[in-house]
């Protein structure tokens, strides 16, 4: 009643009115109330009734899809802010409070000045390039950059800043702030930096030289070891000098200039190769190296060879003097003939080796004939060399297979294989000739020199290597007794004798390569 009269009074009134239906569903309505006036009749009102079902089911559609926004913009990791044509922050979500450690929205808008350093980290004033930046945003529409914030702690807060214009329903512009906080993505940076400085710190300290080789064979890159193993100053210069770092020629006959590509070449389509090459400094001294190509997928989708170089200069050098060590060890320092102590190693090896007696294994036992008096003729010296021309001479008349030594004093042994006690006994004559024939000569003098010899070979397979040089001992002194310049075999209890040192009348069945 109250409304119509109302209605009454100001001629239109509207209002929304809850209506319920026979059911008891409410009904809202819009009701506008006219009054109109009739011939000969009094004023009446007018009510229209618009239902406001779908409207109201509308608006709450629309509220739903605010919060929802509104909660997608607060829950957003990006922290959002609002800015007018006056360059004044009018709004932000709640990631901002966050982000700053700030207690609400209204603090944060408040207090957004003191939320940047003095400076930024350009130099620039932050209270004048801020609003700068905000502005050229609404000339150009979009605008991306970096800003130094703090929090309320004053502890530095780097963002990425995306400014976007965008247009209101009433026309007004509004330039939106995106800010990303950096953080994380700054401390994940500076441990990717410390893990490459690290790296980069082992590769440069490690005693292998690397070297980085594209598919168009170049040399790309490489590690301060590099520089150090062949004395260059730099990398750039180890780099553009590279194929100086090689002799014309390796060890093998090929060009330098040819192989190393090559090398990688092969390293691109196997995967891995590894070989010896001989580089050498500026200063033109040799380096010799064991180099590893290895072909490594990078994350471009591109492929390098890695080129590991080691300096095998100390480990040859070192080898060198082992093998002059072992020469040593195991030569006879006057004749350079194997010593004693070499001999019987390889000597019993090889009776251990044999599995039968057919192939046949036996003894040469050598001694210089009245050797005494060649010292007390001619003089040590004079002996010395009688000792070594008598080494050289039985090495020339032997096979490569043969094992040759000096046993002691003037007394030289011999392990051949393959003959038989008839051939080994020619064998002996045949060395013994030899010597006889020989002019041995020191100062211009000759000295006549002869040789007798003892034979034995394993009977079986029981025999030791100690036993076998026993019996060709024993025959060897049966030839010295039995006149000197003869040889002696050992065929039993008692050492069978031969008849001088005359060369036998036929060749041996399997000794024709020695040398007459």
């Amino acid at each position: 009643a109250e409304n119509v009269a109302r209605a009454f009074q100001e001629g239109r009134y509207v209002f929304e009115w809850l209506h319920q239906n026979v059911e008891g569903e409410l009904i809202p309505t819009e009701m506008t109330l006219v009054r109109v006036s009739e011939e000969n009749r009094h004023d009446a009102v007018l009510a229209f009734m618009r239902d406001l079902r779908e409207v109201r089911e509308a608006e709450a559609k629309t509220i739903e899809a605010k919060n929802r926004m509104q909660l997608m913009l607060d829950e957003s990791p990006l922290c959002c802010t609002f800015w007018d044509e006056n360059l004044n922050s009018i709004d932000c979500n709640l990631e901002a409070t966050r982000m700053f450690g700030v207690p609400s929205k209204q603090e944060y808008l408040a207090r957004f000045p003191e939320l940047s350093p003095e400076y930024q980290p350009d130099g620039r004033l932050s209270r004048e390039a801020a609003p700068a930046s905000v502005a050229r945003a609404f000339k150009e529409g979009r605008y991306v950059f970096e800003w130094m914030h703090k929090n309320l702690q004053g502890e530095p807060v780097p963002t990425e800043v995306t400014l976007v214009r965008v247009e209101e329903d009433n026309g007004r512009s509004v330039v939106l702030a995106f800010m990303r906080d950096l953080r994380q993505v700054r401390e994940a940076e500076a441990k990717t930096v410390e893990a490459q400085k690290r790296m980069q710190l082992m590769l440069d300290e490690s005693p292998l030289c690397c070297t980085f080789w594209d598919e168009n064979l170049n040399s790309i890159d490489c590690n301060l070891e590099a520089t150090r193993m062949f004395g260059v100053p730099s990398k750039q210069e180890y780099l553009a000098r590279f194929h100086e770092l090689s002799p014309e020629y390796q060890p093998d006959g090929r060009l330098s200039k040819e192989a190393a590509p090559a090398s990688v070449a092969r390293a691109f389509k196997e995967g891995r190769y590894v070989f010896e090459w001989m580089h050498r400094n500026l200063q033109g001294e040799p380096v010799p190296t064991e180099v590893t190509l290895v072909r490594v997928d990078e994350d471009n989708g591109r492929s390098v060879v890695l080129a590991f170089m080691r300096d095998l200069r100390e480990i040859k050098d070192k080898t060198a003097k082992l093998d002059v060590a072992e020469n040593l060890a195991f030569s006879d320092s006057l004749t350079g003939a194997n010593n004693r102590r070499l001999f019987m190693q390889r000597a019993s090896d090889e009776f251990h080796a044999q599995e039968n007696v057919v192939s046949h294994i036996g003894i040469i036992m050598l001694d210089i004939d009245y050797f005494k008096r060649v010292n007390d003729t001619y003089g040590h010296e004079a002996g010395d060399e009688v000792l070594k021309l008598m080494a050289t001479t039985v090495q020339n008349t032997l096979r490569g297979t043969d094992l040759f030594a000096r046993y002691g004093g003037e007394e030289f042994i011999i392990l051949v294989q393959q003959l038989d006690l008839n051939d080994l006994t020619k064998l002996a004559q045949r060395i013994c000739k030899k010597i006889e024939n020989t002019g041995f000569f020191y100062h211009g003098i000759k000295i006549p020199l002869t040789i007798s010899a003892g034979v034995a070979i394993r009977k079986d397979m029981s025999y030791t290597i100690e036993e076998v040089i026993k019996h060709a001992d024993m025959a060897l002194y049966q030839a010295k007794l039995n006149g000197r310049n003869r040889v002696e075999a050992y065929n039993g209890d008692e050492p069978k004798e031969r008849a001088g040192c005359a060369s036998p009348s036929s060749p041996p069945t399997d000794g024709s390569d020695y040398v007459l």
